[in-house]
């Protein structure tokens, strides 16, 4: 029935009009306050039952339905569309009954913008908004079943990837054109004379650690995290390592004492103040116009050293917390629409999927850091450790709180792998990096790795020493551990140690007393020099990558023959260690969950010390800032416990 605009209200108010309220999957809106106001003006406001709402005291004429807007937002953008193959239940519900006095009940379609009270807070999206059918009218003494129009329930996940400390992939592309440069020279027959030493020594002529490194574990990672598609928003954000930034030279702060610009916890809000939403704009541009918005947010957080640090700081700044610097920065992005009432402090709205770490240090002179991690933090948590690392500054921070156990929340993983820091984490140059068939000089490691001094009475043969015996004994040791294959006393104190052993250089002077016999100063230098295949790495890349896809972490799949995956080696002579074989070996170990699994250990040892000989670097050298531990007299990492966090 139509009304006349000629008519005057009715100043009787004995009409009625029923409502009822749904979803295209056909449920009801039951506690959502509904707000009628009749012809006259005379409003009332009712909560919705879970079927027909009979509502009266009416003028008799057209009546608004506006539903109080926040909670109406917040409970309609929850409802999701019909699929495609779907047909929606509405049309023979509303059929299937007839209405108050057996009126026959009417179906009609609204946006959630057509029913809000007042103005939406954030624009609606367009097909939501008011008035994007004909506007509907609902008039007294007829019953009405009203069909919402339902929204693509959208998640948004993001992999935010922190990289190491010194490491840069971007200055790594950089660096890298110097490096095949430099293996050109030592390949010259002209210049390689001239170079000599530096070839041998692996001395790349680069000033900054970031451009001497390869791509790490986090930045492979990254480029193994999927691109985004139309069913699935996906995302990825690479934050280059602690120390670094692109265009600028390392910084000496971020570097050594994790202060500064490029400290960790500079990298932490850097990601949530810009890098995240300046990748989504980019990476979702022809995505988002057609994204009603965004109902949850996931987060996959990946780390390496002082990079895990940075990730673990990053799921406890976002883990529950609605005062974090990303928060402002999607408010402030008109492109990136969150539903109505998006919580980020509730796990129902933003949720840290995974956490995978490698190796991390944290190491801050001058501020705890927060890297404490709380069982229920995060899905999934997997951390691959270094059993070969035993720098001062490279202390461990586990996520099990009693390193003296096993004991480990049910979904937490924590490994133990041989090699050292960047063994695990990545950096060191493959061949198959490198376009250079002859790569040693970038794959060389030579290195003084202990110096031992003692002062004798003039006349002792520096082999009766005290120096010379303790450098031996050490020597010896790291020979029976596979760091080379043999041990060499180098003939003059300027011989260049010698490719393979363990060289000792001796060196010796005599200091004049007056007065009396001149006492004689022997210093024995422990050096190595050996050329370190540079494969290894991929390991704990693809324990990583197959744990995290096991928890459903939108990783492409494994390619073998990929160059930078590849752990075949193109050695000449070919090593004896089968990394293929270690990797069928080891890749389950990262799916396992609620473990602690000494990896290392449970290798043969003429297996380990092959390994090491071919394929692991040491890490610890004679010098300040890689100086090794020691505990109890034998170098040992320092290892802190998760509940202890912080420096």
């Amino acid at each position: 029935m139509a009304i006349s605009p000629y008519c005057i209200p009715c100043e009787q108010s004995n009409c009625w009009i029923e409502i009822d309220v749904r979803d295209e999957q056909n449920r009801s809106f039951k506690g959502q306050k509904a707000t009628l106001t009749d012809a006259a003006g005379k409003a009332q406001t009712v909560t919705l039952k879970d079927g027909p709402t009979l509502v009266q005291g009416l003028a008799v004429g057209p009546v608004t339905v506006k539903l109080e807007t926040q909670p109406w937002l917040k409970a309609a953008q929850s409802r999701e569309a019909l699929k495609e193959s779907e047909t929606s239940q509405v049309p023979d519900y509303t059929d299937k009954l007839f209405g108050h006095c057996d009126v026959k009940r009417e179906h009609v379609k609204v946006t959630t913008g057509d029913l809000c009270l007042t103005d939406p807070e954030q624009p609606l999206p367009e097909g939501h908004k008011a008035g994007q059918a004909q506007p509907p009218r609902f008039i007294t003494k007829h019953s009405y079943v009203i069909e919402v129009k339902g929204y693509q329930l959208t998640t948004l996940r993001i992999g935010v990837f922190f990289d190491g400390t010194a490491n840069n992939t971007f200055k790594h592309l950089d660096g890298q054109e110097m490096i095949e440069a430099f293996l050109s020279q030592c390949d010259d027959p002209v210049e390689r004379e001239t170079l000599r030493q530096q070839c041998l020594a692996g001395a790349l002529p680069l000033n900054d650690n970031s451009e001497k490194n390869d791509v790490t574990n986090i930045g492979k990672a990254h480029e193994l995290y999927l691109p985004p598609s139309k069913s699935s928003l996906i995302v990825k954000a690479y934050i280059s390592g602690i120390g670094t930034a692109a265009g600028e030279d390392d910084a000496s702060r971020g570097l050594g004492f994790d202060n500064g610009a490029t400290s960790s916890l500079a990298k932490v809000e850097l990601a949530c103040r810009s890098s995240i939403v300046q990748e989504i704009k980019s990476q979702l541009g022809d995505f988002l116009p057609g994204i009603g918005c965004i109902h949850k947010i996931e987060f996959d957080v990946f780390g390496f050293s002082r990079g895990a640090s940075a990730a673990r700081q990053f799921v406890n700044q976002l883990d529950q917390r609605a005062d974090h610097l990303l928060v402002e920065a999607i408010a402030n992005e008109p492109s990136i629409t969150l539903k109505a009432g998006f919580d980020w402090a509730s796990r129902d709205d933003v949720r840290i999927q995974f956490v995978g770490l490698f190796d991390t240090v944290v190491t801050s002179q001058f501020e705890k850091r927060q890297v404490t991690l709380a069982p229920d933090c995060a899905e999934r948590v997997v951390h691959l450790i270094a059993n070969d690392e035993w720098r001062v500054n490279f202390a461990l921070t586990l996520i099990r709180d009693d390193a003296a156990s096993n004991k480990i929340p049910p979904h937490f993983t924590e490994l133990t792998l041989p090699g050292a820091h960047s063994d695990i984490g990545g950096g060191y140059y493959s061949r198959w990096s490198l376009r250079n068939p002859n790569s040693d000089p970038a794959l060389t490691e030579q290195k003084a790795i202990k110096l031992f001094q003692s002062m004798e009475r003039a006349g002792t043969r520096p082999a009766q020493s005290s120096a010379y015996q303790q450098a031996m004994d050490y020597a010896q040791a790291k020979l029976r551990l596979g760091w080379g294959n043999g041990v060499s006393v180098l003939s003059t104190p300027v011989s260049d140690p010698i490719r393979g052993k363990v060289s000792l250089r001796v060196r010796t002077l005599n200091r004049p007393e007056f007065g009396r016999e001149k006492p004689l100063e022997v210093s024995v230098t422990v050096l190595l020099n050996r050329v370190v295949e540079g494969e290894y790495s991929r390991i704990p890349l693809h324990i990583m990558v197959e744990a995290a896809r096991d928890a459903g972490v939108p990783f492409q799949e494994w390619k073998a023959d990929n160059r930078d995956l590849m752990l075949e080696s193109a050695a000449v002579p070919h090593p004896r260690v089968d990394l293929t074989k270690l990797d069928t070996l080891w890749l389950a170990a990262g799916k396992r969950k609620g473990v602690v699994e000494d990896l290392a250990q449970a290798l043969p040892t003429d297996i380990y010390r092959y390994l090491r000989f071919e394929y692991l670097h040491h890490s610890a050298d004679s010098g300040l800032v890689n100086y090794p531990n020691q505990i109890d007299g034998r170098e040992a990492r320092r290892i802190i416990n998760n509940q202890e966090g912080g420096k």
